[in-house]
């Protein structure tokens, strides 16, 4: 059995059928083997960049190659692309063809893909949302958007009320106004609905330490779920500091890409949640490998999940797996909404959980109706 070609898919910026209302430019992968099975990936937000990785030197590396290697090709890649560094586009790329093929792996043996990485842990998977919501602005109308999940079930949400604040200084003060106008939408939804809701809170590595420090201590008396990526990624010493200085769960951090920079993080001390993406920090296998890390330091793991539906079932796969899952995210406008438009079948949340797919694999296909859509540009390397 062989890779016997790396198939891209990527979207026009304005195309209906992925919608997104930020800057993701989605890359889907299709690895071809020559047993006519297809392994689906997926990566983002630089498309242009992936793109180029997947088949330069990634296709120069894998064509030919077993797919069911998995563990060598990674390490392969691994190898070459540590000549010019371990990160960027060429680790995202990567992550997609890793998640493509432990789908061919899966399909191979029949069986959903975390019956290969160890079987179950749970028979439903605990969910979030992430608030990127069509209907409801989280600054707006916040008490409407929890009460509105809180109507399916769903007793966790995220938002990131102080990003709008962070441009001005550069992230380095926050005005007291601008304080309590980010706490407002916190403040309202507890009164309203009390408890009955965690609210995580997001900073996307836009702070600086002074002005996180004083964010996080305001942000506590609303007893967050926990507090994520208050300071840009890279400086331990800084989260360290952090941590010392507030008592709110801190959550880091999907930007750490692999098991070594997360390894670094962890021995800090200063991380209670721990946050991989698997279409950045290089797919399942290193997702599985970092809970495993987090299992070690009695630390539990709630994925990332901000892209599109394949990252939304690798996700679900390892999220069934790992028994130190923490929560996995979920966004509704895209499981409920885009996500539909581009595989065969999607995965919902229903009363606030996921049920671990079943079929064989990921659990899904890429609608191939879509590879002559005008809004599709489809790509191919082959043997």
């Amino acid at each position: 059995m062989r890779i016997t070609g790396l198939q891209t898919i990527q979207f026009a910026e304005e195309s209906a059928l992925t919608d997104t209302e930020r800057d993701i430019q989605l890359t889907v992968l299709r690895v071809h083997t020559s047993d006519g099975i297809i392994g689906l990936g997926e990566t983002f937000p630089q498309a242009g960049m992936e793109r180029e990785a997947i088949h330069g030197p990634i296709a120069d590396q894998v064509l030919g190659a077993d797919p069911r290697d998995l563990e060598g090709i990674r390490d392969d890649l691994h190898t070459y692309f540590n000549y010019y560094g371990h990160a960027g586009a060429e680790m995202r790329a990567m992550s997609a063809l890793d998640i493509a093929l432990w789908d061919v792996k899966g399909q191979l043996a029949g069986q959903p893909i975390y019956q290969l990485l160890g079987g179950k842990s749970r028979e439903e998977i605990p969910t979030y949302n992430t608030c990127y919501d069509t209907e409801y602005d989280f600054h707006e109308e916040p008490v409407a958007l929890a009460e509105s999940l809180l109507d399916q079930g769903i007793t966790s949400m995220k938002i990131w009320p102080f990003d709008r604040f962070a441009e001005e200084t550069r992230g380095q003060r926050i005005r007291t106004s601008d304080l309590e106008a980010g706490l407002e939408p916190i403040q309202r939804i507890r009164e309203t609905v009390g408890d009955a809701v965690d609210i995580a809170v997001e900073f996307h590595g836009l702070w600086s330490l002074t002005a996180g420090k004083q964010l996080v201590k305001a942000v506590s008396e609303y007893d967050p779920l926990w507090v994520e990526d208050v300071v840009r990624k890279g400086d331990y010493a800084a989260y360290r500091r952090l941590a010392e200085n507030v008592d709110v769960p801190l959550c880091v951090s999907e930007r750490l890409v692999g098991r070594y920079e997360f390894q670094q993080a962890l021995r800090t001390g200063a991380v209670d949640v721990v946050m991989p993406d698997l279409c950045w920090t290089g797919g399942i296998s290193e997702g599985k490998a970092i809970a495993a890390m987090a299992e070690a330091n009695q630390l539990p793991v709630a994925p990332h999940n901000s892209g599109g539906p394949v990252l939304h079932y690798a996700n679900a796969h390892l999220s069934t797996t790992i028994p130190n899952l923490y929560v996995m995210e979920t966004i509704r406008d895209r499981y409920d909404g885009w996500h539909r438009n581009l595989v065969t079948d999607p995965l919902p949340v229903t009363d606030g959980t996921l049920e671990p797919p079943e079929d064989p694999g990921l659990g899904t296909s890429f609608d191939e109706s879509l590879l002559d859509h005008p809004e599709t540009t489809v790509r191919e390397t082959t043997l």
